[in-house]
């Protein structure tokens, strides 16, 4: 088992390695997505694509649907997150340049962002019926990990905030960067990996892969109307 899958086992549990094979596509699906609804608006300015934060959002909602998964609205904010055991998940994109380092960019720059780093878990209500579950597809070694890890965390004094993100670097040029850990708030504002931190651009989608003969996942090769110099009209991050 490498490093990175036995990293989501004990973070979220039995379906974080699921999860993390299919944040990759997720978050491919939304990058190809937006640029046809930039290049079909025909708008010079590139505010469209800039709708991004939105509609990653939006795809992540289908992690809330697992087992031991909620949605939670941080602070007073327009769209909720997943929380998959006890663990925020947070989809944001914090730069659209490939120059832009994560360490360099703030991430609490509103009471939404500041909440959803220091989300406290919540009880979940179980189906009465559980029916048509995913398949987390473990081996028994590593379902007796999730075991393991699931009585640890059920222990209130372990529990405690927690928020895997998702920084995601991209633009009409190009997907740049996917990466995901732990992180921590720092008093400034900025985010700091805790522990294992990986890039997930490298791994092998588990959904069917774009068939697109312009567009590949780590280029995202842009529609020919947009000039190569940026665009008015989108931020640099999301602001929400």
């Amino acid at each position: 088992m490498d490093a990175g899958r036995l990293w989501a086992l004990e973070s979220l549990g039995m379906y974080g390695p699921m999860i993390r094979d299919q944040i990759a596509q997720l978050v491919q699906d939304e990058h190809e997505s937006s640029l046809d609804a930039q290049e079909a608006s025909g708008h010079r300015s590139r505010s469209v694509y800039g709708e991004f934060w939105r509609g990653i959002l939006e795809r992540f909602e289908q992690f809330g649907n697992l087992p031991g998964a909620t949605m939670a609205r941080p602070g007073g904010a327009p769209y909720k997150i997943p929380v998959v055991n006890g663990v925020a998940v947070y989809p944001w994109r914090y730069a659209k340049s490939r120059e832009t380092e994560l360490s360099n960019t703030p991430f609490a720059t509103s009471t939404a962002r500041m909440k959803a780093a220091s989300l406290r878990p919540e009880g979940v209500q179980e189906a009465l019926v559980p029916l048509d579950l995913p398949d987390p597809q473990l081996t028994d070694e590593e379902q007796a990990l999730v075991d393991g890890f699931t009585a640890l965390t059920e222990d209130p004094l372990v529990s405690s905030s927690r928020m895997v993100l998702v920084a995601i670097s991209s633009s009409v040029n190009g997907l740049f960067a996917v990466q995901w850990g732990e992180v921590q708030l720092t008093a400034d504002g900025y985010v700091d990996w805790i522990g294992h931190h990986e890039s997930l651009l490298d791994l092998q989608p588990t959904l069917p892969v774009s068939t697109s003969p312009t567009r590949t996942f780590t280029s995202g090769e842009p529609p020919k109307k947009f000039p190569d110099a940026e665009a008015d009209g989108e931020t640099s991050t999301d602001e929400r």
